[in-house]
C-alpha cells in the first residue's frame, strides 16, 4: 500500500469516527449548546479524528525505536515502559497528546508523498532527455 492510498484510508476513518462523535452529541435529548459541552465536544471531536493517525504515527515510533535493539533489550524497554506508564496510562497518554502526534503523522506522510511525486518527476525528466540519439 502506498502512502497516498494510506493517506486516504486514515483521511476516511477520521472523518467518519469525528462525524460519529458529532451525531452522538446532536442526537443526546439533554444537549444544550452551553460553553461547556460544546467546549467538550471539540475535545471529543478532535480525539476521534486524531486517534487513527495518532496510533499509527506511535507504532511506527514505537517500530524505529525497536529496531536495531537486540530481543532482550527491546524486552526490558517495552516492560520498563509498561511498568511505569501501564496499559491504562498508555491509553491515557495516547488520548493526551493525540491531536499532536495526530499533525505530525499528517505532515510527514504529506512529505513523503511530495517527496515521492518530487522523485517520480525527476526520473521521467531524466528518461525523457536520454534518447537514442544520445550516443
Amino acid at each position: 500500500m502506498n502512502k497516498t492510498e494510506q493517506l486516504l484510508i486514515v483521511l476516511t476513518i477520521s472523518i467518519v469516527l469525528a462525524g460519529l462523535a458529532v451525531l452522538l452529541y446532536l442526537l443526546d435529548p439533554t444537549f444544550i449548546p452551553d460553553a461547556y459541552r460544546v467546549t467538550s465536544m471539540v475535545i471529543v471531536v478532535s480525539w476521534a479524528f486524531f486517534i487513527t493517525p495518532s496510533m499509527l504515527f506511535d507504532a511506527q515510533l514505537a517500530k524505529n525505536y525497536f529496531e536495531g535493539k537486540s530481543p532482550e533489550h527491546a524486552f526490558k524497554d517495552g516492560v520498563r515502559i509498561g511498568v511505569i506508564l501501564g496499559f491504562v496510562g498508555i491509553i491515557v497518554l495516547n488520548l493526551l497528546v493525540s491531536p499532536v502526534t495526530g499533525i505530525m503523522w499528517y505532515i510527514r506522510t504529506v512529505r513523503k508523498i511530495a517527496i515521492s511525486k518530487k522523485n517520480k518527476n525527476q526520473c521521467s525528466d531524466i528518461s525523457d532527455k536520454n534518447d537514442i540519439f544520445d550516443i
